[in-house]
């Protein structure tokens, strides 16, 4: 009977275990694929090969070109045609959504040799094969897994030798690890060189750089590699392999007492660099808050590492293309910033001037908060009168049940709300002569202040001062909107007033 699938695609592939174990060639499958085709009258319109590739994985560059011709031409295909399932994959899961992924495209998978189709029984087949094909590949993982762990444990390293080394063969033709003698010699030096402590991890990449030292695709060390070859334990005789160490036959490249040098030198740096990047921050206090005059970018900061090791802190524009292109010293700017400090504090003749407007302004609020607090307390007492009133109603069976809970149920819900108003209206002894003392006092310091505060202390400050960011050209603070008490102080000085009684200034009551 002829077949109702008139063209399809053939898959077929094999690995170097395949043709060395099963003499299973390309040629013999895809000789059987097209013999099926010709039989069931299918028209073969392209085939795709895999040559010396796993199936473990479905990252195969033909078995991706055929799925993706599948779903650009799933129109003009009705099957596709393969060996085995094991040709097409050994995982379970890869076979599955491959299965769904055909059978979404309306194409059918053929296996020539085994009985595989849409009926239950076919599907089954299909899965068992799958499993199949993945248990014997799981059971030679497994065993080359074992095998593999053996001869590590006899000292034998079966994987790619580290950078100063070489994979190799023996005179009798047994794998063996050699010495790089072109780069062991500058692996050995970095190890040396590291475990003095005179050197950073990225001086030494440089250094070996210089010297020549390339990685095994020919590219110069980067920071990673340099790190992995410091740490790697491989170049003392020891191989790492699931968090065990076995003793290796191969030559040592650096002693151990140079290798624990440099591990401890490692550890101390980073905890170090991890300390001096948190410092580092706090060593700026007016990064990302004063604004560049050129350019009004805010300002960055860095710390520039000289000649001999010192350590240099600096300031400068965030953005690149800024026409300053200027650094300035973290001391010079941060002296500039305390100086300007010192010309927006006001004199004491206007702080007393304008602690006798506050005091009046707060007695003014203070008269009213306590009025408006006798008010609602006033209005509470009749509320609770009223509430009386009713219960004594109820008592003399002057009201019915329903209309005494409308009532009561009214009178004790406006009652909470009003007396929820009243505790936000909390008249508390408070002093706000030495309330205005203290703030006074306060100003007055604010250079030293912001001098010997902490980091966090000093951004809170600087954001209490300065309604917007400051501006600074690299020589001196232009004049900023500040906050309103030195704000004021500031109107009145480019006027050349004296303070009278200033208007408008409401200090915030206590809650």
């Amino acid at each position: 009977m002829e077949t109702q699938f008139k063209k399809g695609i053939i898959y077929y592939r094999v690995s170097t275990e395949d043709q060395a174990q099963f003499g299973v060639s390309l040629e013999q499958q895809k000789k059987n694929c097209l013999s099926y085709a010709e039989s069931n009258h299918i028209e073969v319109v392209k085939m795709f090969h895999d040559d010396g590739v796993s199936a473990k994985t479905t990252d195969r560059p033909s078995l991706q070109e055929m799925i993706e011709y599948c779903s650009q031409k799933s129109n003009a295909i009705d099957c596709v045609i393969v060996y085995k399932i094991d040709r097409l994959t050994r995982n379970v899961n890869d076979y599955t959504n491959i299965l769904f992924l055909l059978n979404k495209l309306g194409i059918r998978l053929i296996s020539t040799t085994e009985a595989i189709d849409s009926t239950p029984i076919g599907k089954f087949i299909g899965n068992v094969m799958a499993a199949n094909a993945q248990l014997d590949n799981d059971i030679k993982s497994q065993r080359v897994s074992a095998c593999m762990l053996e001869k590590i444990e006899q000292g034998h390293w079966c994987f790619k030798a580290p950078l100063g080394y070489l994979n190799s063969r023996s005179e009798i033709n047994k794998k063996i690890i050699i010495l790089d003698e072109k780069r062991a010699p500058v692996i050995k030096w970095a190890f040396e060189e590291y475990a003095t402590g005179l050197h950073t991890l990225e001086e030494i990449r440089q250094k070996v750089n210089g010297r020549g030292l390339i990685g095994w695709k020919g590219k110069e060390v980067s920071s990673q590699l340099i790190s992995k070859i410091i740490t790697n334990k491989f170049y003392i005789g020891l191989m790492t392999i699931n968090g065990k160490e076995y003793e290796h036959s191969h030559d040592k490249l650096v002693e151990k007492e140079i290798f624990n040098k440099c591990q401890n030198i490692l550890k101390g740096r980073t905890r170090g660099e991890n300390i001096s990047r948190s410092q580092a921050k706090e060593l700026f206090p007016l990064r990302h808050f004063v604004i560049c005059a050129y350019c009004g970018r805010p300002l960055t900061a860095y710390i520039s590492t000289g000649r001999w090791g010192g350590k240099y802190p600096y300031y400068r524009c965030y953005s690149k293309n800024c026409p300053s292109k200027k650094s300035i010293a973290k001391n010079k700017i941060e002296t500039d910033f305390k100086n300007y400090l010192e010309t927006i504090i006001p004199k004491d003749s206007f702080l007393k001037a304008f602690k006798a407007t506050i005091l009046d302004v707060w007695k003014d609020e203070y008269k009213n908060l306590n009025q408006d607090r006798q008010n609602k307390i006033k209005r509470i007492e009749e509320l609770k009168e009223e509430k009386l009133k009713l219960i004594d109603m109820k008592k003399r069976d002057l009201l019915p049940d329903e209309d005494f809970k409308e009532a009561f149920d009214k009178l004790k819900s406006e009652i909470d709300v009003r007396e929820g108003d009243l505790s936000e209206v909390k008249l508390e002894e408070f002093n706000i002569d030495e309330a205005v003392d203290y703030v006074f006092d306060f100003i007055r310091t604010l250079p030293e202040y912001w001098e010997h505060a902490t980091f966090e202390q000093q951004i809170k400050v600087q954001g209490l001062i300065f309604a917007e960011k400051p501006v600074y050209d690299y020589i001196k603070f232009q004049t900023p909107k500040l906050s309103p008490i030195l704000q004021i102080k500031k109107d009145l000085a480019l006027t050349n007033s004296s303070l009278v009684a200033p208007t408008g200034i409401e200090p915030v009551l206590p809650h």
